[in-house]
C-alpha cells in the first residue's frame, strides 16, 4: 500500500552501497592495475589513469547492470485490476495531446497518420477518450492542410473526439512544452491567457510573449464542450475566462511525438496504473520503447540490434532504483502533473531543451517494464549526429543546472549518465591520443607487458562480450513482459552470434566518427551556452529530410573531417612517424575515419530483398 512516501524509500540502502562498492571497486583495481604496467613520470600517469578509469567505468557499469539485469525479476508498478478487467471507466477523461512545430506536410501527416493508429487501437480500451493536436505553425499551407485532415478524421470518429488547437503567434511561449501546458490548464481549469511565468522574474526568458492580457488560441477545431468547457470556442479566442466541468474526470494525459503510438491494450496497461489508488505518488509512466520499423534499411536494423544489446542498462538501474527518466513520450497522473510541474514552474525556458528528463527531477517517474510505445527512429547515422547535436544541448543545460543539487540516487545516477553522454567521447580522445603521443616518444614504456594487454584486453572483450551476446542470451532465456510480431527474442545462438558479429562490424566503422563529431559538437554547445546564444531547434522529420537520399559523395562533404583525420594518420605511419605496432592498434580508428562515410550511405539504403 503506499504510505505516502515516494518509491525511492522502497529501495534498499543495502542494495544502493553494495552496487556502488562492487562498480567502484572494479574501477579502482583495473585502474590500479593499469597503472602499474606502466613506467612513466607520475604526474602523467597520474593523469592518464584517472582518463583511464573514466573510459574504463562505461564498461564495468555494463557489466554490473548486467549481472542485475540477469539475476532480478521485473520491477512492475501494479496495475488496478478493475480497470484491466472492465476497461477505463466511461466518467474517467483520458487526453491524447500531440504537440507540433510543423514546417511540412509530411511532418503533419505523420502525427495524424499516427494517431489515427492510436484512435483504433485505443477503442477497447474505454474511458472518454479525445484526441488533440496542438500546433504552433506559421506556413499558411501546412495550416491549411492540417485543417483539411483534422476535418476527415472528424467526419469518422466525431467532433468530440477530434481536436486541433493553434496557438496565437504572440503567446509563442517555450515551444512544445509550453504549449502542451497552456492546452493542458485549458481544459483542466479553463486558462484562456497566460497564467504561469508571468511574473517578472521570467521576463527575459519570456520575452513578452506571457502577457496575461493575450488569449493563447487563435484557432481552435472540434466540439469544446466535449472537453467539459462550457462556453464557446470564440470566448476562447477572446481570452475570456471560461468555466470547465470534467476536471475532477480529466485524470490522464498522454505525450506523444509524431511518429508515436500504442499497440491494442499496452495504452491500457499503463491507464490501470494510473488510476491504482497505491499509485497516487507517481506521476510520470514511461513505457518501454520499441522500433516500429527495423527492417526499413541496415541502419535502422542496426540501431534495433543495439538497442536489443544494450536495454538492460536503463531496465536494471530502474530495478535498483524504482526510478526512471522520462523520454518525452509517456503517461502522466494528470492533477499530480499539474501541482507539481506546471504550477511550480518548475522548468526554467531559457535552460529547459532536454525538459523530459528535468520534468522527472521533480515528478517521480516509473518504468512500465510490461508495457510499449512503438516510434521510428533515425533512416541514417547523418541525421542522428544531427540530432544528437541538439540533444547534446539539452543534455548539458540539465547537467550544468542540477549535476551538484541533492537528488535521491537514481536520479542522481541518470545526471551521471548525461554527463557520460556529453564527454566521454572527449576523455576517451584526450586519453588516446596522449598515449599514443607518449608511447611513440617513450615517454611511457610497458613495464609488465603481459599483465598490461591481460587488462586491455579484459576490458575489450567485456564491451563485445556482454552486450552483444549475453544479454540477447538473457532476453532469449528470460523474455520480456510483453510481446509483438518484431521483437524477434526467440533466436536461435547462431543467430545471436551472427547478428553480434555483424553489429560490431558494422558499428564499429561508422560510430567510431563519433569520436570526432561528439567533442565538437558539445565545445560548440558548451561555448554558445556560456556566451548565452539561444538554442535553435530542429525536428528530427527535417533533421530526416536533409539527410535523406544522400549520394556516397554528399557523405563524405559533410563528414569532410573524418576522412582529413584518416588521411593524415596513413601518412605518418607511412612516413615512420608511428610505429607498425601502434599503427596496428589505431587500425579501428583510422579504418572508420576513412570507410564510415561509404558505410553510412550503404547502411542507409533499404534491403534488397524484403
Amino acid at each position: 500500500m503506499y504510505d505516502g512516501k515516494p518509491y525511492y524509500f522502497n529501495t534498499s540502502v543495502l542494495k544502493v552501497w553494495s552496487y556502488k562498492i562492487l562498480r567502484y571497486g572494479l574501477i579502482l583495481g583495473l585502474t590500479y592495475l593499469y597503472y602499474i604496467c606502466w613506467q612513466w613520470n607520475k604526474v602523467v600517469g597520474i593523469l592518464l589513469a584517472i582518463l583511464f578509469a573514466y573510459c574504463v567505468g562505461g564498461v564495468i557499469s555494463l557489466v554490473v547492470h548486467y549481472l542485475i539485469y540477469a539475476f532480478t525479476s521485473p520491477k512492475i508498478v501494479a496495475g488496478n485490476p478493475q480497470v484491466l478487467e472492465n476497461k477505463i471507466p466511461e466518467d474517467v477523461m483520458v487526453v491524447f495531446f500531440r504537440p507540433i512545430f510543423a514546417k511540412s506536410n509530411p511532418e503533419m501527416d505523420t502525427l495524424l497518420t499516427s494517431m489515427e493508429l492510436d484512435i483504433n487501437n485505443n477503442r477497447s480500451a474505454g474511458g472518454d477518450q479525445k484526441y488533440l493536436v496542438i500546433d504552433n505553425t506559421r506556413d499558411l499551407n501546412v495550416r491549411e492542410y492540417t485543417r483539411k485532415r483534422i476535418h476527415q478524421l472528424q467526419e469518422k470518429y466525431g467532433q468530440d473526439k477530434v481536436f486541433y488547437l493553434h496557438r496565437n503567434h504572440k503567446c509563442d511561449f517555450f515551444k512544445k512544452v509550453g504549449i502542451l501546458h497552456d492546452a493542458i490548464m485549458l481544459i483542466y481549469e479553463g486558462w484562456t491567457r497566460p497564467k504561469t511565468y508571468t511574473s517578472e522574474k521570467w521576463a527575459q526568458a519570456t520575452a513578452g510573449t506571457r502577457n496575461p492580457d493575450e488569449p493563447i488560441w487563435d484557432e481552435i477545431i472540434g466540439d469544446v464542450k466535449a472537453l467539459g468547457i462550457e462556453d464557446s470556442v470564440e470566448d476562447i479566442l477572446k481570452g475570456k475566462d471560461v468555466k470547465v466541468t470534467k476536471s475532477s474526470n480529466f485524470k490522464i494525459a498522454v505525450v506523444c511525438d509524431a511518429d508515436n503510438f500504442w499497440q491494442e491494450q499496452e495504452f491500457l496497461k499503463i491507464a490501470s496504473k494510473v488510476l491504482n489508488p497505491d499509485n497516487e505518488g507517481f506521476v510520470i509512466y514511461q513505457p518501454s520503447i520499441e522500433i516500429v520499423n527495423p527492417r526499413e534499411n541496415r541502419f535502422i536494423y542496426l540501431t534495433y540490434l543495439a538497442r536489443r544489446m544494450y536495454e538492460f542498462e536503463p531496465i536494471a538501474r530502474w530495478r535498483l532504483f524504482g526510478f526512471s527518466p522520462f523520454y518525452g513520450k509517456g503517461v502522466f497522473n494528470l492533477p499530480q502533473y499539474v501541482d507539481q510541474v506546471i504550477k511550480t514552474e518548475w522548468l526554467n525556458p531559457l535552460k529547459a531543451a532536454s525538459h523530459d528528463f528535468q520534468e522527472a527531477l521533480r515528478a517521480w517517474c516509473v518504468l512500465c517494464e510490461d508495457a510499449f510505445i512503438y516510434e521510428r527512429t533515425f533512416s541514417n547515422k547523418l541525421s542522428e549526429l544531427k540530432r544528437a547535436a541538439q540533444w547534446g544541448w539539452g543534455d548539458l543545460e540539465t547537467v550544468r543546472q542540477f549535476l551538484f543539487k541533492k537528488f535521491q540516487p537514481g536520479r542522481k545516477a541518470h545526471l551521471f549518465v548525461l554527463l557520460r553522454g556529453l564527454i566521454t567521447c572527449l576523455v576517451y580522445d584526450v586519453w588516446l591520443v596522449l598515449s599514443v603521443i607518449l608511447w611513440q616518444t617513450h615517454l611511457m614504456v610497458p613495464r609488465h607487458p603481459v599483465l598490461l594487454w591481460v587488462t586491455l584486453t579484459t576490458v575489450v572483450i567485456l564491451s563485445i562480450i556482454v552486450p552483444k551476446f549475453l544479454a540477447p542470451w538473457v532476453d532469449r532465456k528470460k523474455k520480456r513482459l510483453f510481446s509483438h510480431n518484431l521483437q524477434e527474442f526467440d533466436k536461435p545462438c547462431a543467430v545471436i552470434l551472427k547478428q553480434g558479429v555483424y553489429e560490431l562490424v558494422i558499428s564499429n566503422l561508422i560510430h567510431k566518427l563519433d569520436l570526432i563529431y561528439k567533442p565538437w559538437a558539445f565545445v560548440q554547445n558548451l561555448i554558445k551556452q556560456i556566451q548565452n546564444k539561444p538554442f535553435v531547434w530542429k525536428t528530427g522529420a527535417m533533421g530526416e529530410l536533409e539527410t535523406q537520399n544522400m549520394s556516397p559523395l554528399q557523405v563524405y562533404r559533410a563528414l569532410w573531417p573524418a576522412p582529413v583525420i584518416g588521411v593524415v594518420i596513413l601518412g605518418l605511419i607511412f612516413n615512420g612517424w608511428i610505429s607498425n605496432f601502434i599503427a596496428f592498434v589505431l587500425l579501428p580508428y583510422y579504418s572508420s575515419f576513412l570507410l564510415g562515410p561509404y558505410f553510412i550511405w550503404y547502411t542507409a539504403r533499404g534491403f534488397e530483398n524484403k
